[in-house]
């Protein structure tokens, strides 16, 4: 394991080339916006989720007739990705890292792939971009995500003086969750109004908040105490889930942009054809992004 900095006039950020995993935002005054993994409530802070997001039904999937096992959220955030490229000025200001498939993930996962995520600092914001792309001669099947955790509250308050605000501010389908299973209930999934979501514990009680998010989409955590903020952008990532661990009383919330999203619950388990899966040609690439930015 190895740790990167990115820095610029008003952040700092830290990378870590376990699961390239975002370890520290922190503004000019010292303040830190990203949650720090206290492991009595969760012991992760930014984990990338691949080849799959969210829990499969029965923790397996089927590929040409072959069952295969895989725990929720994949394995890239258990892996030691390579650092690739630091763009260095006077200070560095972007990264790249890169997974490619081993021994261990093809147990798992029957795929030869690249996963390159870049990170780039540009004034208050992060720029997180996947790059994924198919090395094998077969269709490749693969779901990626963002599960970062902000604190909340950032400085001053409790987590009740906080909210979510997820704009535009229009209905939206919500899809809940078998809270038992970690799948889906896509039979039960509900076009709703709101838009902005108070913090409270009770708020996730029956897990993560998900949402299908086809449009550009901001994700705005404020307060009424200050007015610090941060505001989480993306489009082309169509579902969008939001969570903080409950009935703990954990001192951060995560917002999680998604291409892709758990099992449903009456999946035939074929990962072809999977609700939310995305597909690539041999040599095709895909990509998306979001953006991170710190107020």
């Amino acid at each position: 394991m190895s740790q990167e900095t990115l820095k610029n006039q008003k952040l700092t950020v830290i990378v870590d080339s376990l699961g390239a995993e975002l370890q520290s935002i922190k503004t000019a005054d010292g303040t830190e916006y990203l949650w720090q993994g206290d492991k009595e409530f969760w012991s992760r802070r930014a984990p990338i989720l691949f080849p799959i997001v969210g829990k499969l039904k029965n923790g397996s999937y089927i590929y040409n007739d072959q069952k295969y096992n895989m725990s929720g959220h994949g394995f890239a955030r258990d892996n030691e990705f390579e650092v690739k490229q630091g763009l260095l000025s006077e200070l560095k200001h972007e990264l790249e890292y890169e997974l490619r498939e081993n021994e261990g993930t093809l147990n798992t996962y029957p795929f030869k792939f690249s996963l390159k995520v870049q990170y780039k600092l540009n004034d208050s914001a992060i720029e997180v971009k996947y790059i994924v792309k198919n090395l094998d001669e077969k269709v490749m099947f693969f779901g990626i995500g963002a599960h970062p955790a902000f604190n909340a509250p950032i400085k001053k308050g409790n987590f009740e003086d906080y909210k979510i605000s997820i704009l535009p501010d229009k209905e939206r389908k919500t899809i809940p969750l078998n809270t038992a299973e970690g799948t889906l209930f896509l039979d039960q999934s509900v076009v709703k109004g709101e838009s902005e979501f108070p913090l409270t514990r009770e708020l996730f009680s029956g897990d993560a908040l998900v949402f299908e998010t086809p449009e550009k989409t901001d994700v705005i955590i404020s307060n009424t105490i200050d007015d610090r903020n941060v505001k989480i952008s993306y489009e082309n990532m169509p579902f969008l889930g939001i969570w903080s661990p409950y009935p703990a009383e954990a001192p951060f919330v995560c917002v999680e942009p998604w291409c892709g999203i758990a099992d449903d619950d009456q999946t035939d388990g074929n990962i072809a054809t999977k609700f939310g899966i995305n597909e690539l040609l041999p040599d095709e690439k895909f990509e998306c992004e979001y953006i991170i930015e710190i107020n």
